[in-house]
């Protein structure tokens, strides 16, 4: 068997790069952890704490400032949201403005012959295509391989824009910037009125900056508004009441509470549905960690090999040397629940030992079976 040292040497460079994997993955783990033990832990303070505000004549007479409401009910807004050079009139939260520009694009292919290849120039082992499409952002048409006839505009006569409206309310209470920043439940907007300038095309909802709505050229805009927040949309509502402003509510550690969804919906309701989201946020984070744990692990599973068969009790970890995949896989699974469970278990001990357990339950399972096949031997 080979010693660690010689296997370290020939297989230093995809071992340092499996050890930052594993670094990476560990570091993303414990992170999603804490974030997680301290948002539940925020969650589970605020709720403790709400108020549901029913907009009763008992309620003014009683002061709920600096305290974390429940508030449920029709949006209301100030002043309309307006785009006059396109008939736009809305009563909104937010009004979003979408620009795109008819421009060319280069596209590059990278090939092993000398032949050119039609319709395209070739140059360095590469084909540069150029076609017209709709894009959102500028794309800068100097550094293409050939500028000749394929020029773009220096920049955007029009720039996409979010409106947000300067006054929203729930009942009496306004809205603060904070919360409406969490209307982001987009809608198109469609109109059939046209606007007053007749260079502007209406079609199919898109409002086109063009001679030729089928026939665009190279400069040519078109714009899609979308919206958020409508008014008279039911919305609930979770946060601090500062004066007669909602706010983000800080808990006793430091972290902001602020739940923002659309509906009539309870108090109760409100938190279920962030618990459910903060837990498939959590997994999807702890997916990623294990990932980067699960390469990290694979390129290290020869030295991992060495390691566990001088082990008489984890031998049957080792990963074998021909399909190395399953041994990988349990390994990185335990080490990634151990880690989880370092986060935990210090602020809710049951989650953490669960965890823990989970963890280890492969080196038990081994262990014990080895046991057993040693008796029976």
């Amino acid at each position: 068997m080979p010693s660690l040292r010689d296997t370290f040497r020939a297989h230093w460079l995809i071992s340092v790069f499996g050890l930052v994997l594993f670094a990476a993955g560990g570091t993303v783990l414990y992170w999603n952890e804490g974030r997680a033990v301290h948002t539940m832990l925020a969650l589970d303070e605020a709720y403790a704490d709400v108020y549901s505000m029913q907009f009763t004549e008992e309620e003014q007479d009683q002061s709920f400032e600096n305290r974390i409401v429940h508030l449920s009910g029709p949006i209301i807004c100030g002043e309309p949201l307006t785009e006059p050079d396109y008939n736009i009139q809305l009563m909104a939260v937010k009004l979003k403005r979408r620009v795109q520009m008819y421009q060319w694009v280069e596209e590059t292919v990278e090939h092993n012959f000398g032949e050119s290849v039609g319709g395209s120039i070739e140059s360095d082992a590469r084909s540069y295509y150029y076609t017209r499409e709709w894009r959102d952002k500028l794309i800068d048409s100097r550094n293409f391989y050939n500028r000749h006839g394929h020029m773009n505009p220096a920049r955007f006569p029009i720039e996409s824009a979010v409106q947000v409206a300067d006054a929203v309310y729930i009942g009496k209470y306004e809205l603060g910037a904070q919360v409406k920043q969490k209307f982001n439940n987009f809608n198109e907007l469609t109109s059939d009125i046209r606007p007053d300038d007749s260079s502007i095309k209406l079609h199919l909802g898109l409002y086109y900056h063009t001679n030729d709505v089928f026939n665009p050229e190279i400069g040519d805009l078109r714009i899609l508004f979308t919206y958020a927040g409508m008014e008279g949309e039911m919305y609930s509502i979770v946060g601090r009441l500062q004066g007669n402003k909602v706010e983000p509510y800080l808990t006793t550690r430091g972290v902001p509470v602020l739940l923002v969804y659309p509906g009539e919906i309870s108090a109760l309701e409100v938190f279920r549905l962030e618990y459910r989201a903060q837990v498939l946020h959590t997994w999807w984070w702890r997916f990623i960690g294990w990932l980067l744990i699960f390469f990290g692990v694979t390129c290290n599973s020869k030295l991992l090999r060495v390691v566990l068969l001088r082990v008489p009790l984890l031998i049957a970890l080792a990963p074998d040397s021909h399909f190395p995949v399953t041994g990988n896989f349990i390994i990185a699974f335990s080490l990634a629940l151990t880690i989880a469970a370092v986060a935990w278990i210090l602020h809710r001990p049951v989650i953490g030992a669960c965890l823990f357990l989970a963890g280890a339950s492969p080196y038990v399972w081994l262990t014990r079976n080895l046991v057993d096949y040693n008796r029976i031997d």
